[in-house]
């Protein structure tokens, strides 16, 4: 296994001074396409800044509606739709910045949805193999769609959720559930345990085996300046 990449979803509502801050922390940004959250300035601003730290720029499209998550999903024809017009925005936006959107990450609803429908995983994997500029996929670790996207050769970086709790089927607890959300102390402590062994506590009291190339913390997860800061001197040992 390589380095872990160290992740944030990025270009939302958070301020500017704190995407800043938290870019300074991460390998990779997932930065919003204006839609979900934030607005077309604040994912400017964002791909700017990130370019210039020489951060990895992923495309994180989401769904209008909720902030981006709730049950409601779009139909087919509209997730493909929604992809087409968030990615090309992305695309438009780096440009200018003489940079490139190098992976897509699915937001909220959208990202369990590829793991749960064939149907959706089907559309997205023909929206990525449709665009020439290259995407690889974040997506989640031990999940379906990495193997689905990997069998049609796209590049994919296993993800896994340094500041979300677990289930023992690898899927992450809802938010809103009690263990959904983890403090710094509890996250960093999981994330050692993880580096030593590959397995990851989960909400009942057991342990997975997880695979990831990747971890995501939230920029609204609170202190999440705090867990990124830590999780790089642990992945810079």
């Amino acid at each position: 296994m390589g380095r872990i990449l160290i992740n944030c979803d990025l270009g939302e509502n958070e301020t500017d001074e704190l995407t800043a801050k938290l870019l300074s922390l991460v390998d990779a940004a997932n930065i919003c396409c204006g839609v979900h959250a934030g607005g077309v300035s604040k994912t400017r601003k964002t791909i700017k800044l990130a370019s210039e730290k020489g951060v990895l720029i992923g495309a994180h499209p989401g769904l209008a509606v909720d902030g981006g998550r709730g049950d409601a999903l779009p139909e087919l024809d509209d997730f493909r739709d929604l992809l087409t017009y968030q990615l090309q925005r992305m695309i438009s936006y780096a440009d200018p910045c003489e940079t490139w959107i190098s992976y897509v990450k699915l937001h909220g609803s959208l990202y369990h949805a590829v793991e749960e429908n064939d149907a959706y995983a089907e559309v997205y994997l023909e929206r990525l193999r449709s665009v020439v500029y290259g995407f690889g996929v974040f997506s989640r670790a031990g999940g379906s769609f990495q193997a689905k996207a990997r069998d049609v050769g796209l590049k994919v970086w296993e993800e896994a959720f340094a500041d979300r709790g677990y289930r023992s089927d690898g899927s992450l607890v809802p938010r809103g559930e009690t263990g959904a959300l983890l403090d710094v102390d509890e996250a960093v402590a999981r994330f050692e345990k993880w580096q030593r062994s590959g397995l990851m506590d989960t909400v009942d009291g057991s342990e997975i085996e997880l695979k990831a190339d990747t971890f995501c913390v939230h920029s609204d997860s609170p202190d999440s300046e705090t867990l990124l800061a830590r999780l790089k001197d642990l992945v810079s040992v």
